[in-house]
């Protein structure tokens, strides 16, 4: 039987404000559960301006149409305009997810700071971001997170051995294709790294020419049997101007009798398979710019 997990990443304010309950609808019309992990914190995304020399970023940026998707606005946020901090601002959004039945979880606080100067900041100004975000996120849930996800699949092992400590079920920090417990520096931790096995619609979309049909298709084609499915999405970008494209993918989905399956679902088989301990490396993949982190 086929089984895919939704992440949804919500990275900014208008994501959480709009991206959320466009994708609530849609997955209600396709009688589907994801599992959302939410941005607490400022909304700095006018600050990813300083990627644009990084290799592979102004391609992206092109052949997505990245100011359509992510709005004018949210390009300025901490650069013209202030910063908002989201959960503040979108405290309701955010609850709804878990209103309608679905898995809510911890993205970060702020997701441009860690994503673009993760291996500069010292583990007190990580110690702090995670502190502000679990905080966040008790305020907002009046509980603890089950899971939680890193921005941009990025970590090293200051923000594994940080993360530890929170007594989390599993995370998802990396790409791979198989759930495994992380070693760092010769120990192996508690939290289970749950990563993301597909490719994303930001990173196939214009990709050698592929049309948002093609990239559909191509992502069907790559869900497997009887194996981890995990499908990471955006509020921003399914959300927003491509919703359509997301429909069209859970339509598809349903036809080929896709089960869709949340991260805490899927949690009693994951552990019962004794996944084994793998240390996390770095690589570069296709339509993506810069580093993600990967399974072994």
């Amino acid at each position: 039987m086929k089984a895919i997990s939704l992440r949804v990443d919500v990275d900014t304010l208008e994501g959480s404000i709009k991206g959320i309950p466009t994708l609530l609808r849609l997955l209600d019309k396709h009688q589907m559960r994801a599992s959302f992990y939410f941005s607490f914190g400022p909304d700095n995304s006018g600050k990813a301006i300083r990627r644009i020399f990084r290799k592979g970023f102004l391609a992206k940026m092109r052949r997505t149409n990245a100011p359509k998707l992510y709005g004018f606005k949210t390009m300025m946020y901490g650069v013209l305009l202030p910063a908002p901090i989201i959960w503040k601002r979108a405290a309701a959004e955010m609850r709804a997810a878990k209103e309608a039945g679905h898995e809510v979880g911890i993205h970060g606080w702020d997701h441009v700071q860690y994503h673009d100067l993760l291996d500069r900041k010292s583990r007190r100004w990580l110690s702090d971001w995670y502190a502000n975000a679990h905080e966040a996120f008790s305020t907002v849930f009046g509980e603890k997170p089950l899971g939680a996800v890193s921005p941009a699949w990025r970590c090293n092992d200051t923000t594994l051995e940080l993360q530890d400590v929170y007594g989390l079920t599993y995370a998802g920090d990396c790409r791979g294709f198989a759930p495994f417990y992380p070693i760092v520096k010769g120990q192996t931790l508690r939290t289970l790294q749950i990563p993301t096995t597909l490719p994303t619609l930001d990173e196939l979309l214009g990709l050698d020419g592929r049309t948002p049909d093609q990239v559909n298709r191509e992502v069907w084609d790559l869900v497997r049997e009887d194996a981890l499915n995990v499908y990471a999405l955006h509020t921003e970008v399914e959300g927003g101007a491509l919703f359509e494209t997301f429909d069209a993918f859970l339509t598809g989905l349903n036809a080929r009798g896709v089960q869709a399956r949340t991260h805490a679902d899927w949690l009693p088989e994951l552990l019962a398979a004794n996944p084994p301990a793998k240390e996390i490396t770095r690589r570069e993949i296709p339509g993506r710019a810069g580093w993600v982190s990967w399974e072994g």
